[in-house]
């Protein structure tokens, strides 16, 4: 049986989360087996630590369907926390996004492809953490299209966008010491 880096999280939490200010990166299908969300779930496993959300492109709750459609950031109705959108006004959290955070974790299930905002988002946030000094824990999901096979052309870098950025290069390097490995 597989288990998600949410579902891991939950069952054996790290000590290094105890005390600690939470962030949340996640969407709609950031969900665990049984479809119970991963806001809720952190909420009860450490009541209280959960202090800021964050959503990518379609929005927190997905009601922004329609591509290109930002979302304003708002005020979760049932924990009074922000939910910082990051396909909004910034793409690029901010620094005063991340005040009340300590560790940002992050759970999105990507599509695995190449053409998607996700990857990126999460790459911003990794970069605004390092400047803002705060630890990253990334809740892993399977790749939904198996993750070892690489296909098509790599983008050139002139063509370089938010859907479509330098993660294609991090791919190859990954696959090439994947099997250089086997």
């Amino acid at each position: 049986m597989v288990y998600t880096g949410l579902e891991n999280l939950i069952k054996s939490p790290p000590d290094r989360l105890k005390g600690k200010r939470l962030g949340l990166l996640c969407n709609p299908a950031s969900v665990d087996r049984h479809f119970k969300h991963a806001r809720n779930l952190i909420h009860e496993r450490f009541p209280g630590q959960l202090t800021t959300l964050f959503s990518p492109q379609h929005g927190f709750w997905a009601a922004k369907q329609d591509n290109m459609i930002e979302s304003a950031h708002t005020i979760d109705p049932f924990l009074k926390i922000p939910v910082f959108s990051l396909y909004g006004e910034t793409r690029v959290p901010t620094e005063k996004m991340f005040d009340a955070i300590d560790i940002l974790l992050i759970d999105l299930q990507d599509t695995g492809t190449r053409v998607y905002t996700f990857i990126y988002t999460m790459s911003y946030c990794m970069e605004a953490a390092r400047r803002c000094n705060c630890k990253i824990v990334i809740l892993d999901r399977p790749n939904p299209i198996g993750g070892l096979v690489i296909e098509g052309n790599l983008l050139s870098d002139e063509y370089s966008s938010f859907v479509c950025g330098h993660w294609g290069r991090v791919l190859i390097y990954w696959h090439n010491l994947f099997h250089h490995l086997d």
